[in-house]
């Protein structure tokens, strides 16, 4: 396993149904029932193959996935691996208001917390869909406890990306909060993305490789997502668009094979570690500085 002077990665996964994921079915939530459910098979090899390699990921769970899904998501807490929350519906943030979007993380960390009895403290938006024009987003996840981030994508493709952010963990101007962004490598003034989803299944091990290598040497942990349905190479939903079916079904059958490439060439921790790093790493605060109590805290106090 390469070590590179102790910097450690984060794998993490997107914890939502292939349907929900595709942005063709995912508004035609009266829809969702009529599809097959294949989110617990899909996770069951995926914790299988992070079992195998003693990784230990954060999960960001769909609210929809964990009150249809209650025991995968218990199996996922018991292996020992982090519960962060994904929204509720799968929207894209920059399309919704503050209110809505309040709403969609209160309703995601009710469901989580029903099932762990904690207060969950990561979140990553569906889409990575956090921008230029919703940073008020950092505002209300901080409302309601959430302590660390990863919904920015510093590069831009047709359907998300936030290109003028800072490419490493950063603090939101103004904020308390800690995000993280997904990793990018720079290449003549660009930003390109590398980070895990469509990129890991359409580059080669080896361009991936590479990547992480480039940042560990520069001391940066790579931040890398996965979603389940990305395992899953029985599924096969033909009524997509042209670009569905290059975005979601290319390359899945390549997917397992990386993963242990990948767990065996790296180590990896959970968010909440890299988390506590950055803090212990930080100059300490002012005198006075807090953490405002949660929303959701209030409310049941």
């Amino acid at each position: 396993m390469e070590s590179t002077k102790g910097t450690v990665n984060c794998f993490t996964v997107d914890l939502e149904e292939w349907f929900q994921g595709l942005t063709s079915t995912n508004p035609q939530v009266e829809r969702w029932p009529q599809f097959e459910s294949r989110v617990v098979p899909a996770t069951d090899l995926l914790l299988e193959i992070l079992r195998a390699y003693n990784v230990k990921a954060t999960f960001f769970v769909l609210g929809h996935v964990a009150d249809h899904h209650p025991q995968l998501i218990e199996r996922i807490g018991a292996d020992g691996h982090e519960l962060g929350i994904h929204g509720y519906y799968h929207r894209f943030v920059h399309r919704m208001t503050r209110d809505e979007f309040a709403h969609e993380i209160e309703q995601s960390c009710r469901a989580l917390e029903r099932l762990t009895g904690q207060l969950p403290r990561g979140h990553r938006a569906p889409y990575f869909s956090v921008n230029s024009e919703c940073t008020w987003a950092f505002d209300v996840l901080q409302d309601f406890g959430i302590r660390y981030d990863s919904s920015v994508f510093p590069t831009r493709n047709m359907l998300y990306g936030f290109p003028e952010a800072p490419r490493f963990v950063y603090r939101p101007a103004g904020s308390n909060l800690v995000e993280f962004p997904a990793s990018t490598v720079r290449l003549a003034g660009r930003n390109w993305p590398m980070a895990g989803g469509f990129y890991m299944r359409a580059l080669p091990y080896g361009v991936t490789r590479r990547a992480i290598r480039r940042l560990n040497k520069q001391g940066e942990g790579a931040i890398l997502y996965i979603h389940p349905w990305e395992l899953d190479t029985e599924q096969h939903y033909t009524d997509v668009t042209p670009r569905e079916r290059i975005t979601h079904y290319h390359g899945r059958h390549t997917v397992e094979a990386k993963l242990h490439k990948l767990f065996s060439d790296f180590t990896f921790a959970p968010m909440n570690e890299l988390y506590l790093q950055f803090r212990r790493a930080e100059p300490a605060p002012a005198t006075g500085a807090f953490m405002p109590e949660p929303v959701l805290a209030r409310v049941k106090g």
